[in-house]
């Protein structure tokens, strides 16, 4: 599946995307927590380890010009080991979710609220100034963005932010087998809405080349893997025989995917159905429509601002898509 490893045989599956590997063995021997709040701290911190050791893993392979740069991150990723230490409970209440004004990290979770029919609120931060202002309150473990207030907790880290709403209001599949799909289906949409995300970066003499492999990775790897999900007879959900996480990122990177280019799932006929079938659910159609919080792509003066709040280098772009050089 998506061409990747690493793979493991268990259970009757063959597993791909390290996360969803983790999980489901993680969940199948009791190292996953009690409940779902249990599990959302567990997510929090192991993806906030992921990070640093990712940057780690890739260390040895850069070449000596780029080494000190990437030892100066290690360490500034090793500064945020204090947040392990840190309490971050909160009053209960609707959801309020903390980010910029734009797409970015927080848009899967916006899309992911709004299927599960949940009401939430947004506070944005328009300038670096004041997204120091909250990374200085204290609440922002990581010192980093997207943030939910949710159930007397302040998540961070998406990947665990979406797992614990998904896992809330049912949208987690039924089983630790069905768990196991959802998890390799949204990893590998991530890589893809990643590329997406991270298109309007590029250097303009590479945005050619970048949307070509955009849209290259998009209907060679990815989405001939959900095209043939879909085909069983009667098939009209991913995982199961209900609406999952999975179904609902899908449609999210399809919309996303045609943004690039309009006509992207002319060779996939499964998914223009599912495309249909899936916006005519009650709550998604509601968030797809005009004045809904759903967010439109960035313009060059949104971009403009989240590269001051975040700090990013002047030209600091996408090289290729293959190094990111920007998080947002």
């Amino acid at each position: 599946m998506f061409q990747q490893v690493p793979m493991v045989e268990i259970d009757g599956m063959k597993l791909v995307q390290t996360r969803a590997i983790l999980n489901y063995i993680a969940a199948k021997y009791n190292l996953y927590g009690k409940d779902i709040k249990e599990r959302a701290l567990i997510d929090i911190y192991s993806e906030g380890v992921a990070d640093l050791n990712e940057i780690i893993l890739h260390y040895p392979f850069l070449p000596p010009g780029d080494k000190d740069g990437s030892l100066t991150q290690i360490k500034e990723k090793s500064r945020n080991f204090p947040a392990f230490e840190k309490g971050f409970l909160v009053m209960a209440g609707k959801p309020v979710l903390h980010y910029f004004n734009g797409r970015g990290r927080m848009e899967s979770i916006r899309w992911l609220l709004a299927a599960a029919g949940v009401e939430f609120e947004e506070k944005f931060f328009e300038t670096r100034e004041e997204f120091e202002k909250l990374i200085q309150g204290g609440t922002l473990m990581y010192e980093r963005v997207p943030m939910v207030e949710m159930d007397g907790m302040n998540l961070v880290e998406s990947r665990a932010i979406l797992r614990y709403i998904a896992a809330k209001y049912g949208l987690y599949g039924r089983n630790l087998k069905e768990q196991a799909w959802i998890d390799m289906y949204v990893e590998g949409l991530r890589d893809l809405s990643d590329m997406i995300m991270y298109f309007p970066l590029s250097l303009p003499e590479e945005k050619e080349m970048n949307l070509e492999y955009i849209l290259q990775r998009a209907t060679m790897r990815f989405f001939p893997v959900y095209e043939k999900a879909l085909r069983d007879p009667g098939k009209d959900f991913l995982v199961g025989s209900q609406l999952s996480w999975a179904d609902i990122q899908l449609l999210e990177v399809i919309l996303m995917a045609e943004e690039c280019k309009p006509s992207v799932l002319s060779d996939f006929p499964l998914l223009q159905e599912f495309k249909v079938r899936i916006s005519h659910i009650p709550t998604i159609y509601k968030f797809l429509q005009p004045g809904s919080q759903r967010k439109p792509p960035l313009d060059e003066e949104s971009i403009k601002k989240v590269k001051k709040i975040f700090k990013f280098e002047n030209g600091m772009f996408l090289k290729n898509m293959s190094t990111i050089e920007a998080e947002y």
